[in-house]
């Protein structure tokens, strides 16, 4: 009796993963979804994309994922559909995409030649969607590990922009203080 409860509870969850991840969002050749605005004309050479991006007075992010991952693909069906998050990334940040498991060469920060793969294991990345902020030096300064609502992934590109990771100002924090604000100006967070 056991077995078969077992078996029907994993034969629906897989049938609700399913469901739940059909979603319209476009995928790239290697299987990972992607968006129109997200840097895709780069030769994965970090130094190169910094100067870019500090050329047009944006930030670095990458974005860490994998093909078959039902929260990116959440990510591009529920937030990225939203136009204010989208605008707050593309008017603050270059986005490059990663296949964490992706075979593409590339040139890190230092100058090192490795795979997207060494590249997610060097950078300690273990759960996809993860979204990383660099500073101007290429420097890490901010994670976003997973999948985040959109109110809070939204407040972590602002909050990397008010450069609270520069001030030692802790995310929650300041996250509690943009609440209060909104709550003072009449808007309901998230």
């Amino acid at each position: 009796m056991g077995l078969i409860v077992r078996a029907a509870v994993l034969t629906l969850s897989l049938f609700w993963c399913t469901t739940v991840t059909a979603g319209d969002a476009p995928l790239r050749s290697d299987g990972i979804h992607t968006q129109p605005w997200m840097k895709s004309m780069t030769f994965l050479d970090f130094k190169e994309d910094l100067a870019e991006a500090k050329a047009k007075g944006k930030g670095l992010v990458m974005l860490f994922e994998q093909v078959g991952c039902g929260a990116c693909e959440r990510l591009h069906v529920e937030n990225f559909s939203i136009p204010e998050l989208v605008k707050t990334v593309t008017d603050n940040y270059e986005m490059i995409q990663i296949n964490m498991f992706g075979d593409n060469e590339l040139t890190d920060f230092d100058g090192q030649v490795m795979s997207e793969r060494e590249l997610a294991q060097k950078m300690l990345v273990n759960f996809s969607p993860t979204t990383i902020f660099y500073d101007e030096n290429g420097k890490e300064i901010f994670r976003v590990p997973g999948f985040l609502k959109a109110y809070f992934y939204q407040s972590a590109f602002e909050y990397v922009a008010d450069k609270g990771p520069q001030n030692k100002l802790l995310f929650p924090r300041w996250l509690k203080a943009k609440s209060d604000r909104l709550k003072a100006e009449g808007k309901t967070p998230g």
